[in-house]
């Protein structure tokens, strides 16, 4: 339980969801944490809970993610991990989004994820770890619904590979985190949408939980130095029996 006992480490995305699920988990395992995403006030709550320390921020403006990442790296007296938790959804086929949203997509998952590297890399020293939540959609298409969002994984998996290049050389250590669906509260803005419902529904019956993902990070962030996860792939059983399914909603996750 204390696998992770005096380590520093930030997360982002940290105010819900998977962000906030490996916020506990690193906490009752020891370690010591920065939680930066834009709610300020859940995230003010959780880092009391969890005796952390907060700094909001949208992780799509690098000038505030360089920032508040100091702030937290500061509090903290420096970092040991960072985990990019932050993300979003929107599913529906390429003919009928909206283009605003494909843009959306990319700026958070592949704009804010290497916004995000950029300000962690000056703070992160070697047998230090830097580890992305992307999803296994970043290895295959899932369906027509879920093609922009695999793209943006897909790109996740890409940026990942070269911080491993980058930072890999100096004893930083990169992993990808690549979950299967995963039961979260991703769809709650557009509850009230009959196709957003049943892809919810679907998600939480077949879905690993928030805390699922938290324990694989936990896990890969535990390992001895000289040890790199390069990819930790996991799903559910459920969603191994059923297979993938349609995806033709559109989500965002509140970071």
């Amino acid at each position: 339980m204390e696998a992770l006992q005096g380590r520093r480490v930030v997360v982002t995305g940290a105010s819900s969801g998977i962000g906030a699920a490996v916020v506990r988990a690193v906490a009752a395992a020891g370690g010591r944490v920065g939680l930066l995403a834009r709610r300020a006030d859940r995230l003010a709550a959780l880092a009391d809970e969890v005796g952390g320390h907060a700094a909001a921020a949208d992780v799509t403006d690098p000038d505030a993610v360089t920032a508040a990442l100091a702030r937290l790296a500061g509090s903290l007296g420096g970092l040991d991990a960072v985990v990019a938790a932050a993300g979003t959804m929107h599913l529906g086929a390429v003919a009928d989004t909206d283009p605003r949203r494909w843009r959306e997509v990319f700026d958070v998952n592949v704009g804010g994820l290497l916004a995000t590297a950029h300000a962690a890399l000056p703070h992160l020293g070697e047998g230090a770890s830097f580890v992305t939540i992307s999803s296994m959609s970043g290895r295959r298409v899932p369906s027509a619904a879920g093609g922009v969002y695999a793209a943006s994984k897909h790109a996740a998996h890409a940026v990942d590979e070269t911080l491993r290049r980058e930072a890999g050389a100096r004893g930083v250590r990169v992993t990808t985190v690549a979950p299967g669906f995963v039961a979260t509260d991703l769809m709650v803005g557009d509850a009230a949408r009959d196709d957003v419902a049943a892809f919810r529904e679907r998600m939480h019956d077949l879905g690993l939980t928030p805390e699922h993902v938290a324990a694989a990070v936990v896990h890969v962030l535990g390992l001895p130095p000289e040890v790199c996860v390069v990819e930790y792939a996991l799903t559910s059983t459920a969603q191994q029996q059923q297979g993938d399914g349609a995806q033709r909603s559109s989500t965002r996750q509140q970071q």
